[in-house]
């Protein structure tokens, strides 16, 4: 059933959601043999401008990219690691700890992904709430089962499952493209801008970081090289609240599915008056 997920053993398996992020598939052509890491180069980005009340603008970033093994992309349903959403703590009992758990039967255990590796925590080290840490999740602790955020209550006996703020880290490899954000300041410096935390205290805002999908099945599968450019929209409504007239860049990285990161990629200097189309 869409939704319902197995936390296994420190390690779970979950479907993507998308944040307010749209994307494309590039035109692709067959080229010379290329690093396996993968190489890319900012192209174009755009901004269209919607006048209508509540409908969300778009930014449209558009860049080259080359990979020598062609193994780019990830689907929206690959929730399987290294790829799931959610990386859980478990208590020395193995099960999972929460936001309200009074206290911690030592050690905290957690699957590192960059290690490929269980590690042991012993001390409790459970933040403030927020949505970094935190996620409100529909718990079935006898099937070891949770349902994701949004689940339709039609679709399953929400009276199987406990609602609980559970205690987890966002995996960083369950997205293959990171976008970061950065407004001008005087004297060439520049501050970052957190989106998460622009509509939220606990950083429960969008992320523009995100998934394309495989760009080409066969490439992929039989490890050919690949290039081609990628159209990346996000959307969003806040882009002139939040950018207003200032000066901004937009700093990117991909990764592919062996997760070798390329290098970041800038967009230089633009306002939203320049990229209106």
């Amino acid at each position: 059933m869409k939704g319902l997920l197995k936390f296994w053993n420190k390690i779970s398996w979950v479907l993507f959601l998308a944040m307010g992020v749209a994307l494309a598939l590039p035109s692709c052509q067959e080229p010379d043999p290329f690093p396996t890491t993968p190489q890319i180069q900012f192209n174009n980005l755009q901004y269209i401008e919607l006048t209508e009340n509540g409908n969300p603008d778009s930014l449209i970033l558009y860049f080259d990219f080359q990979d020598g093994d062609g193994n780019l992309g990830l689907e929206g349903d690959e929730n399987y690691p290294p790829y799931q959403d959610y990386n859980f703590y478990f208590d020395a009992n193995n099960q999972l700890i929460t936001y309200n758990q009074v206290e911690v039967d030592l050690p905290m255990t957690v699957y590192d992904p960059d290690q490929d590796a269980i590690i042991e925590i012993n001390e409790d080290i459970r933040p403030s709430y927020d949505c970094i840490n935190y996620e409100i999740l529909y718990v079935n602790y006898e099937d070891r089962t949770y349902l994701l955020p949004g689940i339709d209550p039609d679709e399953i006996d929400l009276n199987l499952y406990d609602q609980d703020t559970i205690f987890l880290e966002k995996n960083p490899f369950r997205n293959n493209i990171e976008v970061k954000y950065y407004r001008k300041r005087g004297s060439g410096n520049y501050d970052e801008i957190d989106w998460r935390y622009l509509t939220s205290e606990f950083g429960c805002g969008i992320s523009f970081d995100g998934r394309f999908p495989i760009l080409d099945f066969e490439s992929a599968a039989e490890s050919a090289s690949l290039e081609g450019t990628i159209k990346y929209s996000m959307v969003s409504t806040g882009f002139r609240t939040v950018l207003r007239k200032d000066t901004f860049n937009i700093r990117f990285r991909i990764m592919d599915r062996s997760r070798n990161r390329s290098e970041y990629a800038e967009t230089g200097d633009v306002t939203l008056d320049q990229l209106i189309r």
